[in-house]
């Protein structure tokens, strides 16, 4: 009890002309008004590859999917902008945030092609087999756009120190890109030479044009056709969706300098594309897209220039 006593006498000793020597720093009585602007980024915590209706990106074998590992999107998923505020009010402040943000993957699958000589469209030990020597390139894109207005009410504690609780409103747009690619060139194709170059230059020529004999014609037939015609075909899927977004936070303000400081948010951001809002590059609506819901924590971390 007594050694209790002594360390709330102590604590009492050390707090009072700490308290006492930072009146000054209180913030002011009278009415307070800044603003700042700055760059800022926003961290969802959520895997928008696995958003319901986007079970295709994954889906492989007689589902007719692309494979994708899902895991492999951002997450969480950053989106980089920038944020302004100003105070309209000693306790009111409102602002405006805009931000971009994107996560690719990518794969090229092993395929093996089969002889199916019973018809059961599963491969069966002695089946002929032979590796697939053009693979198609195919990549996955989600994009997201955030843009809106703030409104916060302040709790002022320190002079550069303050809480407030507040909340994004705006508009979003979600956009899903597929590219599908065959006959792409690969990475060993780059690094490798067209030709084996010899000694000071010489480069063999031999049967090049394939008739059966090795003459001029031949040496004619490499001057006209060095590189080799590549065909690609590609095909694009570019899908998008609007929504509403809402995402009340609460926020720490912190002036580090004079003209300069650090905000942080931590919230809960909530948006919804309906059934039937999705659209088509060329914005053709897709009736029967399915709805989907964005609801995830989400953090945003602020370096501003103001007050």
């Amino acid at each position: 009890m007594g050694i209790q006593i002594i360390k709330s006498f102590a604590f009492c000793v050390i707090i009072v002309p700490v308290t006492l020597g930072a009146q000054d720093d209180y913030y002011p009585p009278e009415s307070f008004y800044g603003g700042g602007v700055g760059f800022s980024q926003m961290f969802l915590f959520q895997n928008l590859g696995q958003l319901e209706g986007f079970e295709m990106l994954g889906s492989v074998g007689d589902t007719a999917g692309f494979g994708f590992d899902l895991t492999k999107f951002a997450n969480p998923f950053m989106i980089n902008g920038g944020e302004g505020f100003s105070n309209i009010t000693e306790r009111i402040r409102i602002g405006g945030y805009a931000g971009f943000g994107s996560s690719f993957i990518a794969e090229k699958p092993d395929i093996t092609l089969f002889l199916d000589s019973d018809g059961n469209g599963m491969y069966d030990t002695g089946e002929k087999k032979e590796i697939f020597q053009k693979p198609p390139d195919i990549q996955a894109k989600i994009s997201l756009w955030f843009s809106g207005a703030t409104i916060e009410y302040l709790f002022p504690l320190f002079r550069g120190f303050e809480i407030s609780i507040g909340s994004l409103f705006g508009v979003g747009r979600l956009n899903l890109n597929i590219s599908q690619s065959a006959g792409s060139p690969s990475w060993n194709d780059q690094i490798t030479s067209i030709f084996q170059v010899g000694t000071d230059g010489f480069t063999p020529v031999y049967d090049a044009n394939a008739d059966g004999a090795i003459d001029t014609t031949d040496i004619d037939y490499v001057q006209q056709n060095q590189f080799p015609n590549i065909t690609i075909n590609s095909a694009m899927t570019s899908l998008s969706g609007t929504f509403l977004n809402v995402q009340p936070y609460i926020a720490v303000k912190l002036q580090l300098l004079d003209r300069m400081g650090l905000r942080m948010t931590a919230g809960f951001n909530a948006g919804t594309i309906n059934e039937g809002e999705w659209r088509t590059e060329d914005r053709k609506p897709i009736l029967d897209s399915p709805e989907t819901v964005l609801n995830s924590m989400a953090i945003r971390a602020m370096l501003y220039f103001g007050l």
